[in-house]
C-alpha cells in the first residue's frame, strides 16, 4: 500500500474524484491515503522501542531438574503494536511445560513462538518452567521479532542475536561401599614407602613392635589386653583420588561414539567425585576429551577446595565427544604427575589391554587403580587384570542408573 504505483494510484484517483467533482471518490481517496499513511508509520516504527528479554532461574541444573524462564517483551513507544510474534530458538533437549515448541530450520532445535498485541508502553512478562532432560551446555536464542501494520501490508523483521547459555550437569547418584574400596583400592597391601603418620588422628592400635615409640603406646588397651599396645595413626595427608574419564566408547575414535555409554561413563565419574569429596578427600580430574570451545583435553589437579565439585561438574557438563589421544597413553602420560600414593579410578566404556597394561603400570608404580568398566547387559569385555586392580562394571543405562554398586 505504500509502494510507488499505490501512491500513483491514489494520486491519480485524487485528479479523477476532482476532476468528477465526485465527493465519493474523494471519500474514498481520502480513505486510502490515511490507510496508506498508517501503514508506513507502522511498518516504519513497528519494531523501534521493542525489547525481549530472557531471564532464567538459574544458570546451571542438574539433569532432571526444573529451571524457571521469564521473558519479557516492552513496547516502550506511544505507537501500539497490533500484532508483534517472537520466535526465540531452544535446544530439543529442554522440556517446557503445558507448551508445545514448534520445529525449527536448524537441527536438534526448537522454536518458542509468542504472538500478542501491545498496547503504548505496555509490558508484558511470561514464564515457562523448563525441565533439562540431558546433560551438557545449551545456548537459547537468537530471537526473531517481527511486526507490521495493521492491515498485513508491511511487515519488518530483526533478529536479536542475545543468547544465553545453560550448563546441565550430569545427575548424581549414590555410590556403594566407595569408603572400603576406594580409599585403599589395592587391597590392604604392604606399602613400598609410608606416609607420615598423623599423631592427632587416631586410627587404631596393634601389637607394640622393637622401635616403636614408648609415647605411642596405648595404655588403656595395654592393660585391656594383657600385653604392650601402640597407637596407630592415620597418614598426616589426605590421600588423593584421580578419577580419569575415558570418553571413547569404541575401539577406533573414527568409528563414533556410543552416546548411551558416554553419558553413563560421565555420569559415573561425577558421581564418584563427588563422594570422595563427601569425605574431605582430594580429588583430580582427567579426560582424553576436549570441552565446549577449547582445543586441549581437560585436567583438573587434585584438591578438596569447596569449589572443585562445581569445577568437575561444570567441566563434565561441556565435554565434547572429540578425543584428543587414547586413554592408555593419557594414563601413561600422568603417571609421572600424579601426587605420592594418588589412588586411580579409571571410567571407561573399553578394556583394551593397552588401557589393561596402563592400570598395571599405576598399580607397580604406587598408585593403587581401580577401573569402572561401563558396558551394555551381555556384553561385558574380559579382563586379565589381577585381583590387585578391581573390576566393577556397570551395566545400567545412564537413564535408569540409580547407585553404583562397587562393592
Amino acid at each position: 500500500m505504500t509502494s510507488r504505483l499505490s501512491r500513483l494510484l491514489i494520486g491519480a484517483l485524487l485528479i479523477v474524484s476532482l476532476l468528477l467533482r465526485s465527493p465519493l471518490l474523494l471519500l474514498l481517496d481520502v480513505l486510502l491515503l490515511l490507510v496508506a499513511a498508517a501503514s508506513a508509520l507502522w511498518g516504519r516504527y513497528c519494531l523501534a522501542g521493542v525489547s525481549y528479554r530472557r531471564q532464567f532461574e538459574a544458570d546451571r541444573l542438574f539433569c532432571g531438574e526444573q529451571v524457571q524462564l521469564w521473558v519479557e517483551i516492552v513496547n516502550a513507544k506511544p505507537l501500539p503494536l497490533a500484532w508483534l510474534k517472537v520466535e526465540d530458538e531452544f535446544p530439543e533437549d529442554f522440556a517446557v511445560e503445558r507448551t508445545e515448541l514448534s520445529s525449527a530450520s536448524k537441527d536438534h532445535r526448537r522454536t518458542l513462538t509468542n504472538l500478542l498485541s501491545l498496547r503504548w508502553y505496555e509490558r508484558v512478562r511470561r514464564r515457562y518452567r523448563l525441565t533439562a532432560q540431558r546433560r551438557g551446555a545449551y545456548e537459547f536464542g537468537p530471537a526473531r521479532l517481527a511486526s507490521g501494520d495493521i492491515f498485513g501490508f508491511q511487515t519488518r523483521l530483526r533478529e536479536q542475536t542475545e543468547t544465553h547459555t545453560l550448563l546441565v550437569y550430569p545427575r548424581l547418584v549414590t555410590v556403594e561401599e566407595l569408603r572400603l574400596r576406594l580409599a585403599r583400592p589395592a587391597g590392604e597391601e604392604a606399602a613400598t614407602r609410608r606416609i607420615v603418620e598423623d599423631p592427632l588422628r587416631l586410627a587404631g592400635v596393634r601389637d607394640y613392635s622393637p622401635g616403636d615409640s614408648i609415647r605411642h603406646i596405648h595404655w588403656k588397651s595395654t592393660a585391656h589386653q594383657g600385653r604392650l599396645q601402640t597407637k596407630v595413626f592415620e597418614p598426616g595427608a589426605s590421600q588423593h583420588l584421580i578419577v580419569c574419564v575415558n570418553g571413547q566408547t569404541l575401539e577406533h575414535a573414527y568409528e563414533g561414539v556410543l552416546g548411551a555409554h558416554f553419558e553413563t561413563v560421565l555420569m559415573a565419574a561425577a558421581s564418584l567425585a563427588n563422594a570422595a569429596l563427601d569425605r574431605c578427600q582430594p580429588v583430580g580430574l582427567f579426560t582424553n576429551n576436549s570441552a565446549r570451545d577449547a582445543s586441549h583435553r581437560v585436567r583438573l589437579p587434585a584438591t578438596r577446595h569447596a569449589t572443585q565439585l562445581t569445577r568437575i561438574l561444570e567441566t563434565l557438563a561441556q565435554l565434547t565427544h572429540f578425543t584428543l589421544m587414547p586413554f592408555d597413553q593419557l594414563l601413561r602420560l600422568e603417571a609421572t604427575t600424579l601426587p605420592f600414593g594418588a589412588s586411580v579410578v579409571a571410567v571407561s566404556a573399553l578394556a583394551t589391554e593397552a588401557i589393561q597394561s596402563a592400570l598395571l603400570a599405576l598399580h607397580d608404580a604406587g598408585h593403587p587403580a581401580t577401573l569402572v568398566l561401563i558396558a551394555a547387559p551381555g556384553r561385558v569385555p574380559a579382563t586379565s587384570l589381577p585381583a590387585a586392580i578391581p573390576v566393577y562394571v556397570v551395566t545400567q543405562d545412564w537413564t535408569e542408573l540409580e547407585a553404583l554398586e562397587l562393592g
